[in-house]
């Protein structure tokens, strides 16, 4: 027993240290469209919604991490004051399509000319210690900024492994949440749109 607690002693540590700050995107940049994330791990990673109402409800949509990826990487890229163009109007550009790497997501983008700059997003790994009541979710995520004007590259990044710490007990979706929220804060970390000199 003594030995668990230091174990989850040391993975609190070693979860919450910084790690290093992603490059920040080119100064140009203003207007982002996220592309729906690709899962890269072969696993479905769906995420059941457990809670007592549920019971008596109808069956929900399906949600998946990679569903709950991209709708925190619009959040975030919003709150940090660009422009994020609406996901159905991605897909559309999309045909519909999930590029399953960036070489496809530059070629996909730039057809149809999307407005601004794509974000590119991979899950490369996410693993929770446990299947429900996960005290840690371990993710690695890739990301690249395609200008959609020419289909270049224009930024990239990587979130190394890394456990996500749990603050206590919570279910699958809730740690789903919180793992996704810190995975795209670190992969968003040097973020700022620049306010126009007055």
């Amino acid at each position: 027993m003594r030995n668990y607690h230091l174990l989850w002693l040391l993975l609190l540590v070693f979860g919450c240290a910084a790690l290093p700050a992603a490059p920040p995107p080119p100064p140009a940049v203003h207007t982002v469209a996220a592309l729906p994330p690709y899962n890269h791990t072969g696993a479905l990673l769906s995420i059941a919604r457990t809670s007592f109402g549920d019971l008596y409800a109808a069956p929900p949509e399906p949600v998946t991490v990679v569903d709950m990826l991209a709708a925190e990487a619009r959040a975030q890229l919003a709150r940090r004051g660009f422009t994020v163009v609406s996901p159905s109007v991605v897909e559309f550009a999309l045909d519909y399509h999930t590029p399953d790497s960036v070489q496809k997501a530059a070629e996909l983008a730039s057809r149809d000319k999307l407005e601004g700059n794509a974000l590119y997003i991979e899950i490369r790994r996410w693993e929770p210690d446990v299947p429900t009541s996960p005290t840690f979710v371990t993710v690695t995520l890739a990301a690249a900024l395609i200008d959609t004007a020419t289909g270049r590259v224009v930024w990239t990044t990587n979130r190394p492994a890394r456990p996500v710490p749990m603050p206590g007990p919570v279910n699958q979706w809730v740690a789903s949440q919180l793992a996704t929220h810190k995975a795209v804060e670190d992969l968003l970390s040097s973020w700022r749109l620049e306010q126009p000199a007055s």
